[in-house]
């Protein structure tokens, strides 16, 4: 049975290792420091043992912010440089992720 739980991301210097000529490394570590600390919802992957998916953060306003991010990804956005359309389609509660995201456990605080 796979639960949802909620937890505490610890993902500041996540992509310490991640070779800082990637495209969207400076993207991905903007966004690994400003998730740092906060409350979130993730549930274990299906498919690697130390991984769990992401599913949102408990601020719903920082979860906003997070996707509008996520969404600059420069192989996987939708909205980039355009978070005037991303606000309507959150707004509207039409969002959807068109992506996984998976977060090593190392990088996961759970509560007791």
């Amino acid at each position: 049975m796979n639960v949802i739980r909620e937890v505490i991301l610890r993902t500041s210097g996540m992509f310490d290792n991640v070779d800082k000529s990637e495209r969207d490394f400076k993207l991905w570590e903007s966004i690994s420091t400003f998730i740092d600390g906060e409350r979130a919802l993730v549930m274990k992957s299906l498919f690697f043992d130390d991984e769990y998916v992401f599913l949102a953060l408990m601020d719903r306003n920082k979860d906003k912010e997070l996707h509008y991010m996520l969404e600059q990804d420069s192989m996987t956005g939708c909205f980039i440089d355009d978070k005037k359309k991303f606000e309507a389609v959150w707004d509207a509660g039409e969002y959807e992720k068109n992506e996984c995201w998976c977060i090593k456990r190392e990088n996961i605080e759970f509560f007791k």
